[in-house]
């Protein structure tokens, strides 16, 4: 008859779980296998309470700061003045001394304007893009120095 019914082997016995490591916190798994009612927050309300108000406070100062920083043009002088000093080291040998003379007379002026907020910032841009192009070479010859001379002359006389 052996033949016929198969022989099973008998279930093993289900290993005993092991025994639950108390951690000093609780693990998000933990956390959503728990009945509703069991839950508490994972951190505590006034956490996200403060965040939330620091936040806020924030983006406000980060508007505020924004609304003002057009009349205050001590940042855009000092950045004219950053840019200005990096072209004139950049000035290769057949730049004369009477262009870095006139450009140097150009910048301050450019300066003068931004500090007391002044500047169109659609000239400046303009300014901006070809400083950047002539500048990327760490090279400014005789007719890149020319360029620029004629576009801060163009952004000074377009000053409100």
């Amino acid at each position: 008859m052996d033949d016929f019914t198969p022989i099973e082997p008998l279930p093993a016995a289900p290993l005993p779980e092991p025994a639950a490591v108390a951690l000093p916190f609780r693990r998000p798994a933990d956390y959503y296998a728990a009945p509703g009612h069991d839950l508490r927050p994972l951190v505590p309300r006034g956490v996200s309470i403060g965040c939330g108000w620091a936040s806020v406070v924030f983006v406000i100062l980060l508007f505020v700061a924004g609304a003002f920083a057009p009349r205050s043009g001590a940042l855009l002088g000092k950045l004219f003045g950053s840019i200005g000093d990096d072209i004139a080291k950049h000035f290769t040998s057949d730049v004369t001394p009477v262009q870095k003379a006139v450009f140097a007379a150009e910048m301050k002026t450019l300066r003068a304007a931004a500090n007391e907020g002044k500047l169109k910032l659609d000239k400046t841009q303009s300014f901006l893009k070809l400083a950047s192009d002539v500048d990327a070479d760490d090279k400014v010859d005789h007719a890149e120095a020319d360029k620029l001379i004629a576009a801060l002359r163009d952004v000074n006389r377009s000053v409100k």
